[in-house]
């Protein structure tokens, strides 16, 4: 990701999980460092997933696309870097990878957003 773009992602990560914790730290980190390229909803619809190629994943889905069950290790591993995410990088999410060791509150957010 060009360092420009990546400032601008920063930014709006930032600027959509201020004040947005509603007793949820899972919801929290989403929103600081998700949010801005899968959206709040985690709907794929993030303002910098409008710049990327291709669009990030609509995170609500990752249980229908799964025969209905919720991929919980896949998702962990994802959010952590130990399964390569072809939009994050080579072989680790930028920033991310570093910063989320334990994905576990992710995750468990994740699986509450699933549709129905």
């Amino acid at each position: 990701m060009h360092p420009v773009s990546l400032a601008i992602v920063l930014m709006v990560c930032a600027s959509l999980a201020h004040g947005e914790d509603r007793g949820e730290p899972g919801r929290a980190l989403y929103l600081r460092y998700c949010g801005a390229c899968h959206g709040p909803a985690g709907k794929g619809d993030g303002i910098a997933g409008d710049f990327m190629r291709p669009k990030p994943t609509d995170l609500t889905q990752l249980a229908r696309k799964n025969r209905g069950e919720f991929p919980f290790q896949k998702t962990i591993q994802a959010i952590d870097g130990t399964m390569r995410v072809r939009p994050h990088g080579e072989s680790e999410m930028p920033v991310w990878g570093e910063v989320l060791r334990e994905p576990l509150a992710i995750t468990n957010y994740l699986r509450s957003i699933q549709s129905k």
